[in-house]
């Protein structure tokens, strides 16, 4: 599937700053599919890069044309016969395009890049041009927890905020003792990082939110932080992570 492009706007907020948004945009929301009683999910993702990091770098030296690609699930694990997702994100600015193919009954063997299989030549395409010039391998993974809401009339809309943000090594498993460890968070627990996404231009009320409470585009990429956290950037991934 390769989504429409559309625009990302992302924030980081202060709980207390999502408590007042939510009550101010309640109105022109519903919760998102796939959430739970509270519109929550969690999202663990493990990325790609070239053995020299090529991705990390390109976003630290500011090009503005720049892809990453990750396989997803919305679970705390990879485990066997679940639902997964290979994504490839290519970034224009605040412009994204999303390429995404379903994994429909994962394995653990599709966490290599040489058993990706695609149903369509278009995105056998898009994810081969990828692997090939990068020689991609396993990176960092990360893991958090997603509030997740779509526009009631604009269907186009997402509003989500991300919190408990952790990196992972690739094959890392989520266990208790990970979880505990503050060395592995991305980002101070009194903070969310807000994004909003739109298909067809960003709705009135949501910028009038962000006008409201004074917000500034900033955020922590979460792939990049997970790099530099778990001190992946001072490696050559094939040859720790072979």
């Amino acid at each position: 599937m390769i989504r429409p492009l559309r625009q990302e706007l992302k924030y980081l907020v202060h709980y207390s700053v999502r408590e007042l948004l939510l009550e101010r945009w309640r109105r022109y929301l519903r919760r998102a599919p796939f959430t739970d009683e509270r519109a929550m999910t969690p999202i663990l993702s493990q990325y790609y890069d070239s053995p020299t990091l090529s991705f990390y770098e390109e976003k630290l030296e500011g090009i503005a044309l720049r892809n990453k690609i990750r396989l997803r699930v919305y679970a705390q694990t990879f485990s066997a016969g679940q639902t997964a997702f290979l994504e490839i994100k290519h970034r224009e600015g605040d412009l994204v395009r999303k390429y995404r193919e379903l994994v429909p009954d994962f394995e653990p063997a599709h966490l290599d890049p040489a058993t990706w299989k695609f149903k369509t030549a278009t995105m056998e395409s898009a994810f081969r041009t990828l692997l090939e010039r990068y020689r991609l391998c396993l990176s960092a993974q990360t893991y958090y927890q997603r509030e997740a809401y779509e526009g009631l009339v604009e269907s186009d809309v997402r509003v989500t905020f991300d919190s408990n943000l952790i990196g992972l090594h690739p094959g890392e498993r989520l266990q208790r003792q990970v979880m505990l460890d503050r060395s592995r968070s991305l980002m101070p627990d009194t903070l969310q990082i807000l994004e909003v996404k739109a298909n067809n231009g960003i709705p009135r009320w949501v910028t009038e939110g962000v006008v409201a409470a004074e917000l500034t585009q900033k955020t922590i990429p979460k792939y990049i932080t997970a790099v530099e956290v778990l001190g992946m950037d001072k490696m050559t991934l094939s040859g720790v992570y072979a």
